[in-house]
């Protein structure tokens, strides 16, 4: 685990009739953006929710290699008698911090989310959901952690401080923390993305670096299905047939033969690069 911050071994959790997550098998590397991707109801946030404690899985075994976590959820509520300088008050008194530091990170990173700490004196529940949501990426940040998970890291941002997260993102993964975003926002998290996994009906489908795949990998499509299941497999293991299309992750190696193979077949087909949105969707 010298190199990982987390590694899960077949995680299971049940809600009555519904298996939300199944035999779940991934892991995190230290330092890096990690992106967590799927539709609705895949099982992202209960996966989460395993890892911070919230639930207890029916199944399998994580490790995590550092107790410094710090988590933003999608829609983040305080109690709503508390002001914003109460809550990092207590924050930092159940953590064991001196105020001299937390007020010291609250002065660095309230201009980097773009969160005015006039609000501070104020009560969170005052708040806007923007505002709400900086404030508990502020509440995270201050515990310095080395592990931030994140649950839809932009929901309720304007434009501008989607930016400003991003930058943030990058900024503290320089300085060595490790990020794990969940998010149904592929085209913002495709700009900071290290390694990603997906998630398909409580299963983990697929995990690599999105550089090392742009690197070696083609998405090839073939406007007709009726190619052999051997013949489609001897090329990628990794393919799929769906609405008449046969669609396969081709080795960037293996461009020439395969087009010599198309002309021998008279077929036609389209070769393009790939990006986090079409890796999501082939696996889909």
């Amino acid at each position: 685990m010298k190199n990982l911050i987390l590694r899960t071994d077949r995680l299971g959790k049940r809600y009555g009739r519904i298996q939300a997550v199944k035999e779940a098998s991934f892991t995190i590397p230290r330092g890096a953006i990690t992106v967590f991707l799927g539709e609705n109801g895949a099982g992202k946030t209960t996966t989460l929710k395993i890892l911070l404690g919230f639930l207890k899985p029916d199944r399998g075994r994580f490790q995590l290699e550092t107790g410094r976590i710090g988590y933003v959820p999608e829609q983040p509520v305080f109690f709503h008698w508390l002001k914003g300088e109460e809550v990092l008050r207590l924050t930092a008194q159940f953590f064991g911090l001196r105020w001299a530091d937390v007020d010291e990170s609250a002065k660095r990173y309230g201009p980097t989310l773009g969160f005015d700490t006039g609000l501070l004196p104020r009560r969170v529940e005052t708040y806007s959901s923007g505002n709400k949501k900086k404030f508990s990426y502020l509440q995270s940040l201050i515990l310095s952690p080395e592990l931030l998970i994140v649950d839809e890291p932009f929901s309720a941002l304007d434009s501008v401080s989607i930016k400003s997260i991003r930058d943030l993102f990058l900024k503290l993964r320089k300085e060595g923390v490790t990020l794990f975003l969940s998010s149904h926002m592929i085209a913002e998290v495709q700009k900071i993305c290290d390694e990603f996994i997906i998630i398909r009906k409580g299963t983990i489908v697929f995990q690599d670096d999105l550089r090392r795949l742009k690197e070696n990998y083609l998405l090839v499509s073939l406007g007709r299905a009726d190619l052999g299941s051997e013949e489609v497999s001897a090329w990628s293991p990794s393919w799929r047939k769906k609405e008449g299309v046969v669609e396969l992750l081709l080795f960037r190696n293996l461009r020439t033969p395969f087009l010599h193979f198309l002309e021998e077949k008279k077929l036609t087909a389209e070769l393009g690069e790939i990006d986090l949105e079409r890796i999501f969707l082939f696996f889909a």
